[in-house]
């Protein structure tokens, strides 16, 4: 009798190690996204500007920055499994401080900036460690779909997130988001605690800042490597769109805090379905097409929400949105973890991890700018860089268009 042939997604949901950390990642994430509407929502409530939604989102990257790069290394030394346990434990202390300022109603604009940031400061360390992990426990030719279906699990708790803030702010108040944040980091602190410790290479002897230093000069001297990076960090003029939504729900549609979690939702039923369809493949030959085929639709689909005064219309843009960007970040973080030294893997990792928290600065701009020349102005003009950035990269490197 021949031998059935599970597929890919099958397979990977059957790695146990793997499962773990997908679930871990999920509770994880759901929290951080739980996080971020109801604070923005809380912003706005407390009578302050977009500017100030983009602060408490767009500052965190401030201090991501030296943590970050810390725990490329500390992953690299210690284990991604130990960084992910000290990083969730520490989300899970601050959502408990960040609930009791709620719950209390003594809480200021200032606290929840701060608060952000640190909470921001603290998930960098998480970052390169994930991303390691993922390297560590699958074989290289299922790295793309498990980076998808990771992804996947990201994309659901960007869903789930936010449509359950809405409905809880609307149905318990403005506290209640912020208690379910302790359940949600206590499971994610649960699945973390059954990963598999990993063998780590002898250390070096040299400090933390000279390993830093040498992650990224290892990273500017291999073209891939560098040119992917830089695309990478393209995602702040994409970002710009995020501090929005919320004006956009409140003064456009007038749909309110649940009609702002529809919104996020849609995004998320966008890029989970296709994380799935990804991860439920073979590991695709090339990278770079999807990269620029992806950021094609990423930018119409913008073009779209910006303009649009029809709500339907923008949960629709924004679906195309959250479908065209798994593609483009699954292509893009397995194009780094092929091209990485091993013994260098967490701190590219850790760098990357920068990108995407440089998003948050990306919302910080939009926020900013949006006020200058008009939030659709500053969503069609910063998309349209973003493109030309891709295609610039990609196009002008001959190994880039081989991969």
């Amino acid at each position: 009798m021949p031998k059935i042939r599970r597929s890919p997604l099958v397979q990977l949901l059957a790695n146990s190690p793997f499962r773990n950390l997908v679930l871990g990642n999920y509770t994880n994430m759901m929290g951080v996204e739980l996080r971020i509407m109801a604070q923005s929502w809380l912003i706005l409530e407390l009578g302050a500007s977009q500017v100030w939604v983009g602060a408490a989102t767009g500052l965190r990257v401030v201090p991501a920055i030296a943590i970050g790069l810390f725990a490329g290394v500390m992953v690299d030394r210690m284990g991604g499994r130990y960084v992910l346990l000290v990083e969730r434990l520490l989300l899970l202390l601050l959502a408990v401080v960040t609930a009791a300022v709620v719950v209390s109603d003594v809480v200021t604009l200032w606290q929840i900036v701060v608060l952000s940031i640190v909470s921001s400061a603290v998930l960098a360390m998480g970052m390169p460690a994930g991303q390691s992990l993922v390297a560590t426990l699958l074989p290289k030719e299922k790295l793309q779909s498990g980076n998808s279906l990771n992804m996947a699990a990201v994309s659901l708790a960007r869903g789930v997130g936010p449509l359950a803030g809405g409905f809880l702010i609307a149905g318990f108040g403005l506290g209640s988001p912020f208690l379910a944040l302790i359940g949600l980091y206590a499971l994610s602190v649960y699945f973390t605690t059954r990963l598999p410790k990993e063998e780590v290479s002898e250390p070096s002897g040299d400090s933390a800042l000279r390993e830093i230093i040498d992650g990224l000069k290892y990273i500017r001297s291999n073209p891939v490597l560098f040119r992917v990076m830089l695309i990478a960090f393209s995602v702040i003029l994409s970002a710009v769109m995020v501090p929005i939504m919320p004006v956009y729900a409140r003064d456009r549609f007038d749909v309110g805090e649940t009609g702002y979690g529809t919104m996020l939702a849609a995004w998320a039923v966008g890029q989970g379905v296709s994380a799935l369809w990804i991860a439920s493949r073979e590991n695709w030959a090339r990278k770079t097409p999807p990269i620029l085929i992806s950021s094609v639709v990423f930018v119409a689909a913008d073009i779209v929400f910006a303009l649009s005064t029809n709500f339907y219309l923008t949960l629709a843009s924004l679906v195309a949105i959250g479908a065209a960007i798994p593609v483009w970040a699954s292509s893009t973080i397995t194009l780094l973890q092929l091209q990485s030294d091993p013994k260098m893997l967490g701190r590219v990792m850790s760098v990357f991890s920068l990108s995407l928290q440089s998003m948050m600065f990306g919302w910080f701009l939009g926020a900013w700018i949006g006020t200058i020349i008009g939030n659709a102005q500053m969503i069609v003009i910063s998309t349209l860089i973003y493109l030309f950035v891709n295609f610039g990269i990609i196009l002008t490197s001959k190994e880039l268009r081989k991969l």
